[in-house]
């Protein structure tokens, strides 16, 4: 699985980076250059969450999946989920869900909406939610067949995007395209200075 291993996963070290670098800009478990956290100070940081969402058959799963440590599980309201580990004292964990509910995104860091090019109208509902929430989210074209059959900006305007809303492209079956994909959120996150998080509920690893 390409998310797999520990500080040696190369597709990994933008996003560590970032997580290194944050300095309370994003209210996630960052690390500072004093070395590794104790077990307290641990047990008082919850692990990071991403949310991943988007309409029915759009790669949610197989998002998770390509770049979690270990095989997704499912919990309820058919939420996948899976996880990250950064560093041995810093886990992400991602959430592939349809279900824009209260349990499943509160605490979240931010989200990626996918979009299915062939059904981009799948996308108005997650898109609408989160423009109304205050969770940063970024969209994300999943390329199913390797290439975009129309322009970014056709996109968007499809979309009715906001100007200000991050769209970019992904392959979800590749790790590295979505290793890629959150690293682009979390400096999002970061560049609009993070918001007003509170702990994420529990969830089986």
């Amino acid at each position: 699985m390409g998310g797999r291993g520990v500080d040696g996963t190369p597709i990994f070290d933008e996003l560590r980076g970032l997580f290194d670098e944050s300095h309370g800009r994003v209210d996630a478990p960052s690390r500072s250059g004093s070395g590794p956290r104790t077990e307290a100070e641990n047990a008082d940081r919850p692990p990071a969450k991403i949310v991943v969402t988007g309409g029915r058959g759009v790669g949610k799963t197989t998002f998770v999946t390509s770049v979690s440590d270990t095989d997704p599980v499912t919990v309820k309201a058919a939420t996948d989920v899976g996880r990250v580990t950064l560093h041995r004292d810093l886990l992400l964990y991602l959430l592939g869900t349809a279900e824009p509910s209260q349990a499943a995104f509160a605490g979240a860091l931010g989200a990626v909406v996918l979009v299915d090019p062939r059904r981009v109208e799948d996308a108005f509902a997650m898109i609408t939610y989160f423009e109304r929430s205050d969770v940063p989210f970024i969209v994300a074209v999943n390329m199913f067949d390797g290439e975009l059959r129309h322009e970014l900006d056709e996109y968007r305007e499809a979309l009715a995007l906001h100007p200000d809303v991050p769209l970019t492209t992904c392959d979800a079956r590749n790790p590295e395209s979505a290793a890629r994909t959150l690293q682009e959120l979390v400096s999002y996150t970061m560049n609009i200075g993070g918001s007003d998080h509170s702990p994420p509920p529990e969830v089986p690893v």
